[in-house]
C-alpha cells in the first residue's frame, strides 16, 4: 500500500512537471503575487462559507442531535479535521471518514452506527448535488466555442460515469440492497462466514430509508446546502480571476470549476490531485483566455487555499487526541 501511494504521488508529480513544461512560471507567480493578502482573504472567506454550508448539511443528517449553532460548529470542526486526512492521504477521500466517526463518538456521544450512516448519506447527498452542479456546467461547456470537441467528449463521459455511480450508490441505500444480498446468500458459501454483518447491514439500511423517507425537510435542506457548496466553488474561481485582473464570465467560471471537480473525482488516488488539477486549470483556462500562465496562476491560488485549510484541519485534529483503533 505504501508503495502504491508513493507511485501515485510520482504520477502526480510527473503530470505537474509536464504541465509546467511550456508555461512561463515566473509570469504566473507574478500574477499570484499581485492578488495580495486582501484577495487571498476574500477567496478564503468564500471557501469558508462553502465549507460551513457543507458542514451544516451533514449536521442535518444526524437526526439524533438538535439543529443548533452549537452542533453546526461541532460538525464544522470535526469535518475540518477529517477532510485534512482525506486530502493528504490517497485513498479515495475516505481515510478521514473514520476520524469523523471516532470524534463524534468519543467527544459528543453519537453512536458509531449513526455517525457512520450519516457520513455515508452526506457523501451521497454531496455527490447528488455535484451531479446537478456538473449538469449546469455541462450545458455551458456544450455552448462554449472556446472548448474543443475532445474536451467536450471527455466531459460527457466523466459526467455519465459519475452520474451512474451516484445513482447506484443512492439505490443501494434507498432500497436496502446490502441487507437483501446478505439475507439472500448469507447461509451459503463465503457469505456464511460474514453472517454477523447482516445485522449491521439491516441497521444501516433502516437508517438510510428512515432518513430519506421520514426526514424529507432535512433531506431537502441538506441537498440545497450541498449544491450551494459546489456553486460557491464557481464563485471562488470568478473572484480569483477578478483579483488576477483578468475577469471571466460566470458561465466560464462555472465551466472551469465543473471540469476541475470532474478531474479531482477521476484522480482520487493521487494526493490532492497533484498535477491533474493543475493540468485541467491550464488546459481549460488556456482554451478560454489564450494565456497558459493565467491557468497556472489560478491553480496556484487554489493550492494556497487548499494548503491553508489543510493546516487548519490538522490543527483541529490535534484538538481531538483519538485513534482509529478507538472504533473497535
Amino acid at each position: 500500500m505504501r508503495k502504491a501511494k508513493f507511485v501515485y504521488l510520482l504520477v502526480g508529480i510527473g503530470l505537474l512537471i509536464w504541465v509546467l513544461g511550456d508555461i512561463d512560471v515566473s509570469a504566473a507567480l507574478a500574477r499570484v503575487a499581485e492578488i495580495g493578502a486582501l484577495g487571498i482573504a476574500a477567496i478564503l472567506f468564500v471557501y469558508f462559507l462553502s465549507f460551513l454550508g457543507d458542514s451544516i448539511s451533514w449536521s442535518l443528517i444526524i437526526t439524533s442531535v438538535p439543529i443548533s449553532l452549537t452542533w453546526f460548529r461541532r460538525t464544522f470542526v470535526v469535518r475540518l479535521a477529517g477532510e485534512a486526512f482525506n486530502n493528504i492521504i490517497p485513498a479515495g477521500g475516505f481515510v478521514g471518514e473514520p476520524v469523523k466517526a471516532v470524534i463524534l463518538k468519543r467527544r459528543y456521544g453519537v453512536d458509531y452506527k449513526e455517525a457512520t450512516a450519516s457520513i455515508v448519506m452526506a457523501r451521497t447527498i454531496n455527490m447528488i448535488a455535484l451531479i446537478v452542479f456538473l449538469c449546469v456546467g455541462f450545458v455551458f461547456i456544450l455552448q462554449a466555442d472556446s472548448l474543443d470537441g475532445p474536451l467536450k467528449i471527455a466531459a460527457s463521459i466523466g459526467l455519465g460515469v459519475l452520474s451512474l455511480g451516484t445513482v447506484l450508490l443512492y439505490a443501494v441505500q434507498r432500497f436496502r440492497a446490502s441487507s437483501w444480498v446478505l439475507s439472500r446468500f448469507g447461509t451459503t458459501g463465503w457469505a456464511a462466514k460474514v453472517a454477523g454483518a447482516l445485522v449491521v447491514a439491516e441497521d444501516m439500511d433502516h437508517r438510510f430509508v428512515t432518513f430519506y423517507t421520514a426526514h424529507r425537510r432535512r433531506l431537502l435542506a441538506s441537498l440545497i446546502l450541498a449544491f450551494l457548496n459546489w456553486a460557491l466553488g464557481a464563485v471562488e474561481i470568478y473572484l480569483t480571476f477578478v483579483f488576477l485582473d483578468a475577469p471571466v464570465s460566470w458561465a466560464e467560471a462555472w465551466m472551469i470549476e465543473a471540469l476541475a471537480q470532474m478531474v479531482r473525482s477521476a484522480m482520487f488516488f493521487i494526493p490532492l490531485a497533484v498535477g491533474a488539477q493543475e493540468g485541467v486549470f491550464v488546459l481549460t483556462i488556456t482554451a478560454i483566455t489564450g494565456v497558459p500562465s493565467l491557468g497556472l496562476a489560478c491553480a496556484v491560488v487554489r493550492r494556497i487555499r487548499e494548503l491553508i485549510f489543510i493546516a487548519f484541519g490538522l490543527a483541529a485534529a490535534a484538538l481531538y487526541p483519538v485513534s482509529l483503533k478507538d472504533q473497535t
